[in-house]
């Protein structure tokens, strides 16, 4: 084997390492990663039920107001010309 060859194997096979080298690193992050997944994952949940509870707090006076004025303005016959 010439001299070119020799190096270029060389090098292939450093690179090889470095990889497994990595390979064996993301492999041991693995679990870290996951469980920082599930806590990120368990804060989003809370983070969306709020909210929506925040949403329904708003919306619900809201809607209540509205009904009770459509009621008032029935009763008052305000809406006589309409209906």
């Amino acid at each position: 084997m010439d001299e070119v060859t020799r190096s270029e194997l060389e090098k292939l096979h450093g690179r090889i390492n470095d990889m497994k080298e990595r390979l064996v690193t993301l492999e041991a992050q693995q679990p870290h990663i996951n469980a920082a997944l599930l806590r990120i994952e368990g804060s989003v949940e809370k983070i969306a039920g709020k909210i929506g509870k925040a949403i329904w707090a708003v919306l619900t006076p809201t809607i209540v107001v509205i009904v009770g004025l459509l009621i008032k303005a029935i009763a008052s016959g305000a809406l006589k010309p309409y209906i």
